[in-house]
């Protein structure tokens, strides 16, 4: 449930983010997004995220 809130959270930003970016730059826009979520994700699945900022 934890890592659906941080997909919501990236993704609004990726809409506030690229609101002002013509559509050309989208794909750009959302492959990025989408690297950054699967870097977070495998890092706190590894363990090589802080303990402190992990959700419990």
């Amino acid at each position: 449930m934890t890592w659906i809130v941080s997909l919501v959270a990236l993704l609004a930003v990726l809409f506030l983010v690229g609101r002002g970016m013509p559509l050309s730059r989208w794909p750009v826009i959302i492959a990025a997004t989408l690297a950054v979520i699967v870097l977070v994700v495998a890092a706190e699945q590894s363990g090589w995220w802080p303990r402190s900022w992990q959700v419990r």
